[in-house]
């Protein structure tokens, strides 16, 4: 029977029909393999039709049994329904595997301007083939361990795996996450240096920023010179060794040239992608100094930490390019470090470096380089966000690209395109920190208030051992009227040490009213150094907001005689301008007149080459003059703080850190214009962020705002304030004396007893001669209430 059946087949040619049927499937899988691999088209789609032809040889084995053998057939109902009802099959099955993945080519195109860094030449619009999302490969690299029978010291561990990076960089089909991306979470972890690091440590912070590869190595040098590098290649999620690499030779940068080629191969790029691709030796992209490239992976690692300071920084980045004059990377990152340190001068001569020897970088530096050469040193921040739209649409993968972009947006108050480009963040790194709280705070300025919270509380949940976490947490449900879990959240950072958790604590104990309690924290903090100067500030605010005037101003004076911490010039004008905001109202001129004098010398005394420096000045000016009377002065101070700001290309650079719009309101108002003062006061309320909500305690800009709206003949508007300002600082005895006034001129005494009850508790230990506690208590007399 059996050989009847083959005879059968044989006759009605299925076993033929077959073998050709399944030699031209396999052909086409080659064929597209090799179309994979020379012109970039999908791998799935080759698999997808090899999958799909297999799934038809049912139909194909049933048409060829009923129909192959000599002469006519008829065809049948069921013939037709079976074919059918494979094919439905057949595809069903491929939409659900291959539904969710490319199937057409594995570059997109995209216009786009060349990264010329010299600002001379016009924008030259090219056409660039990209790589898409699902076809890069993200690698996270990790720093070397010390290789057998090899000695290594630390700054070669760090150094290697930094020049082996920067290699595989100039590919855009690979996304290497570098060492220092993972510091954080590595310190957090026990692990402070980085280093050997276990490899199921290195998978687990892998896989939270979707690397589907772990990149590790070893790195020493022998007796006889000879340099000595491995590595290893794994996949993320199972751990599986993918390839194991040793590479030998007296040059260190030649050996990263031979691995980096060989991890392409293992990565399996595609050959004609591999053929085709610019792939210059790292020495023309990094440094060809191996000491400059130890001493520039030390100052990338320092400076993830925020204990290390800027100066340390940059001195390594300094011995970095003293070693290799024209190290291009490392003058950008030491002008960046110099210009976080104030030393703007230097920072545009390192920047000058980098920009003279940028053919020295990689595109993408170069795009990050002219972005911030345009932000900070040029004050053009549109030009800079073109050229991160350029930069982001030909690398839209580069997490660095969308995090400027991002910075620029909220910089310029362009808070829903800061969001934007957080969320691109966050979907190219899903563990990224800056990314998550990016988000938040973008929430927040947008108004969408309990979604902050909700990613606020999922950060903190995320994050067990981030300080940040809880603050953040607890400043948004301090802003949402829930002081009770606010002071939780702010307990659970204190238990964690975290720097600004008292500071906290007691700025929402005076809030709620109780003052010892916050005095005795800010009395806590006072006696640390390092927070000395600004616990000292609170200690004044919080004598002021008593109602002890003589005591607030000691503690300023003492203050500025002691002198507060570098940069000196900065801090001693923002104190004259709070001396004022506390010390101003008429009958007080005489040491307004003393602060005047202090900072017209200050003024004279400290060079004011810098932009930053005399709009702080001037500002500072500015305020004092408006609390002493003399407004057309104060003006003249303002006008020229506007001209500074508008030269600079960046005016939302400079508005929140100066409190621009709040001292424009306080001039405004003191010109009786009230209008214009709750125009100032509303945009001042509206981009305070709510992370600043401590420092924002330090001023009531909502009782001002509340009080101008009365003047303004907006009653409404003045109600609606009062309200929105006593949510948060419900026990403030001076916006609660100003909203009894509110409601007592509007017949509503009862509401105005209340209010007056809290004023007249928090000004219990005031000064005998302190007049608004003298007109709270007449007024107390007039609603009935008697003197608490």
């Amino acid at each position: 029977m059996d050989g009847s059946l083959i005879s059968d087949l044989i006759r009605r040619r299925v076993p033929q029909v077959l073998a050709g049927y399944l030699g031209v499937t396999w052909t086409l899988f080659e064929l597209m393999q090799w179309l994979t691999e020379q012109y970039l088209i999908s791998p799935h789609l080759g698999r997808a039709i090899l999958f799909g032809l297999l799934m038809l040889l049912p139909a194909v084995v049933l048409v060829t049994y009923r129909h192959g053998r000599p002469g006519p057939d008829r065809w049948t109902s069921t013939e037709r329904w079976t074919i059918a009802g494979n094919g439905a099959v057949a595809v069903f099955v491929l939409v659900i595997v291959f539904g969710d993945v490319e199937l057409g080519s594995m570059v997109r195109t995209v216009e786009t301007s060349a990264a010329d860094t010299s600002g001379v030449n016009p924008p030259r619009e090219v056409i660039r083939r990209v790589p898409k999302k699902q076809f890069r490969r993200r690698v996270a690299l990790f720093y070397f361990d010390e290789a057998e029978s090899a000695r290594a010291d630390t700054a070669l561990r760090r150094g290697a795996p930094t020049a082996l990076r920067t290699d595989l960089e100039q590919d855009p089909f690979v996304s290497t996450l570098p060492p220092v991306r993972f510091d954080g979470d590595l310190q957090r972890r026990g692990y402070e240096e980085g280093l050997d690091v276990p490899l199921g440590l290195k998978r687990e912070v892998a896989q939270e920023t979707n690397a589907g590869y772990v990149l590790a190595g070893r790195v020493g040098t022998t007796g006889t010179g000879q340099t000595v590098l491995s590595t290893q290649l794994r996949e993320t999620e199972t751990g599986d060794l993918v390839a194991e690499r040793r590479f030998e030779g007296d040059d260190l940068f030649a050996i990263i040239d031979r691995a980096s080629a060989q991890l392409k191969q293992d990565l399996d790029l595609p050959d004609g992608h591999l053929e085709s691709t610019t792939d210059l030796p790292v020495t023309q992209v990094f440094t060809s100094s191996v000491e400059a490239a130890k001493h520039y992976a030390q100052g990338r690692h320092l400076r993830r930490f925020t204990d290390t300071t800027d100066r340390s920084v940059a001195r390594e980045y300094g011995r970095a390019t003293s070693a290799d004059t024209t190290f291009a990377l490392g003058h950008f990152r030491e002008g960046q470090a110099l210009w976080r340190l104030g030393k703007r001068e230097r920072a545009r001569q390192a920047l000058g470096s980098a920009r003279r020897h940028s053919y020295r970088l990689s595109e993408s530096w170069k795009y990050e380089l002219k972005a911030l050469r345009f932000f900070r040193l040029e004050g053009r921040p549109e030009a800079a966000l073109k050229v991160c739209e350029r930069w982001t649409s030909l690398r839209p993968y580069d997490l660095d690209g969308w995090r400027l972009k991002a910075s620029i947006h909220a910089r310029q108050l362009q808070h829903e395109q800061a969001l934007s480009s957080y969320r691109r963040m966050l979907a190219l790194a899903p563990g990224s920190d800056d990314a998550k709280r990016g988000i938040v705070g973008a929430l927040l300025r947008t108004g969408q208030r309990e979604k902050a919270l909700r990613k606020a509380k999922s950060y903190e949940e995320a994050n067990p051992e981030d300080e940040s976490g809880p603050l953040l947490v607890g400043t948004i449900r301090w802003r949402l009227g829930r002081p009770e879990r606010a002071e939780r959240a702010y307990r659970r950072a204190e238990r964690m040490d975290a720097r600004d958790a008292r500071a906290y604590l007691s700025a929402l104990n005076q809030a709620r009213g109780q003052f010892e309690a916050a005095l005795s924290g800010i009395k806590e903090e006072a006696s640390e150094g390092e927070e000395r100067f600004q616990a000292g500030i609170r200690l004044s605010h919080h004598h002021w907001l008593r109602g002890r005037i003589g005591r607030s101003r000691t503690v300023l004076d003492s203050l500025w005689t002691a002198g507060p911490p570098a940069p000196g010039g900065y801090q001693r004008f923002r104190l004259a301008v709070r001396a004022c905001d506390y010390h101003g109202p008429i009958g007080r001129r005489s040491y307004i007149s003393k602060l005047l004098g202090r900072l017209e010398a200050l003024k004279q005394d400290v060079s004011t080459s810098a932009r930053a420096y005399e709009i702080n000045a001037r500002a500072a000016l500015a305020r004092c003059n408006v609390a002493a009377g003399r407004l057309t002065e104060a003006q003249r101070h303002l006008e020229h703080v506007k001209t500074l700001v508008e030269r600079s290309g960046t005016p939302q650079l400079y508005r929140l850190p100066f409190d621009l719009d709040y001292l424009w309101g306080r001039l405004r108002e003191a010109q009786g214009r009230h209008e214009d003062a709750a125009a100032r006061y509303e945009q001042y309320v509206e981009d305070s962020f709510p992370r600043s909500l401590l420092f924002r305690t330090l001023r009531l800009p909502r009782l001002r705002l509340a009080l101008t709206y009365q003047k303004a003949g907006r009653p409404g508007e003045a109600r609606a304030a009062y309200q929105g300002a006593l949510a948060l600082y419900p026990a403030y005895p001076r916006l609660n004396y100003r909203c009894a006034q509110f409601l007592a001129d509007r017949g509503r005494r009862e509401a105005a007893r209340t209010h007056l009850r809290r004023a007249l508790k928090g000004w219990a230990p005031a000064d005998a001669d302190f007049r608004p506690k003298q007109r709270a208590e007449a007024l107390a007399d007039s609603l009935g209430l008697g003197v608490v």
